[in-house]
């Protein structure tokens, strides 16, 4: 198994992602500051993954602490403030930000300093394991899910899975949501082949995702993000399923830039389009897509590839991180509790309260 992060006698370790697949580079810090730079940088990426790193990062914060107790509550309020300003988008990293908060809030007035530390510590641990079932659960409902869907086609062949940017191991603790999915139908003998398209401008499929397809052994392909809807159309693809960074109460679903017009031309086609993702993913306060924060990146990111001046410095760019398809593209939204289809204001009402 990959080991993306971990957490151990108050050092956090992480695989930056940002040299994959050419160098594997892991990093240890004591420093919060450190790793709430990892998050900005794409060091560490993935809603579940960032959800985990927020909480290590939160204990890393606490471990740091030098003041009296009087002094905490504020330096409490404000390390989470500066966690919670890394990644706007990912509802994950304040799913865990709430929970320690939830336990600071419980504790600080009966437990001493290092009590409280301590059932932190546990709450973050447990943050990290939770997704790493979740992963195992998802993928077992969307494999069921694919099953039920494709019963016809199965009896004579093996299906061609479309994905987007990196929804694996590096992304989530365990084996990944969406790739998590590809990977046990893989294993159950329902999938021929997997393309994954490059995911710009970090390439993250093309980087990452390839990457541990080919650590696992499963066939693939990468392809340009615009070829999806050509190769549709050649009839070269069954489904695809990606990940979500927000799913708000509708099934509108941020995820990468780029999954909306995989998730049209999917639509045009008649092909599926799936989403897998931890209840944790999902924003019920939000009743649909446009009520997301959309992070805007550096436009050198877009300008430049590893270095390389690809555009003038002086080139006006739009930079979005991520894009918003509406639920009503989405023929199924897969979760470690069930995977749940149309009528998506009342099922994930319903899997939320559960």
């Amino acid at each position: 198994m990959i080991d993306a992060i971990s957490f151990k006698n108050g050092t956090f370790r992480y695989l930056d992602q940002r040299f994959l697949p050419l160098q594997e580079l892991h990093v240890e810090t004591r420093d919060h500051q450190e790793a709430i730079e990892a998050i900005k940088t794409l060091a560490v990426r993935g809603a579940p993954l960032i959800g985990a790193s927020a909480g290590y990062t939160v204990i890393l914060g606490i471990n740091g602490f030098t003041g009296t107790r009087e002094e905490f509550p504020a330096y409490f309020g404000k390390l989470v403030a500066d966690v919670e300003a890394s990644r706007p988008t990912a509802v994950n990293l304040f799913f865990a930000t709430r929970k320690l908060k939830a336990v600071y809030e419980a504790n600080f007035a009966s437990d001493s300093l290092e009590s409280l530390f301590a059932k932190m510590t546990e709450e973050a641990h447990k943050i990290y394991h939770d997704e790493v079932d979740n992963c195992d659960r998802i993928s077992r409902h969307g494999v069921e899910l694919i099953k039920r869907d494709f019963a016809d086609v199965l009896k004579t062949r093996k299906l061609t899975v479309l994905t987007h940017c990196n929804t694996g191991t590096l992304a989530c603790c365990g084996t990944g949501t969406a790739l998590g999915v590809i990977r046990l139908a893989w294993q159950e003998g329902l999938i021929e082949k997997v393309i994954t398209s490059e995911s710009r401008p970090l390439l993250q499929g093309l980087r990452l995702t390839a990457w541990e397809l080919e650590h696992d052994g499963i066939p693939f392909f990468s392809i340009s993000d615009s070829s999806s809807a050509f190769i549709m159309q050649q009839g070269k693809i069954d489904f695809a399923v990606v990940g979500a960074d927000r799913i708000t109460a509708n099934g509108d679903t941020a995820n990468k830039i780029g999954t909306y017009a995989h998730a049209v031309s999917a639509r045009h086609h008649g092909i599926p389009f799936y989403i897998a993702a931890p209840v944790s993913t999902i924003d019920i306060t939000m009743a649909e897509g446009s009520m997301i924060p959309i992070e805007e990146r550096n436009a050198d990111e877009l300008r430049t590839i590893f270095g390389t001046q690809v555009a003038t410095p002086t080139t006006p760019v739009l930079n979005y991180a991520f894009d918003v398809t509406p639920g009503t593209l989405i023929r199924g939204i897969i979760t470690e509790k069930e995977a749940v289809v149309g009528n998506y204001n009342e099922s994930l009402a319903r899997i939320c309260k559960g």
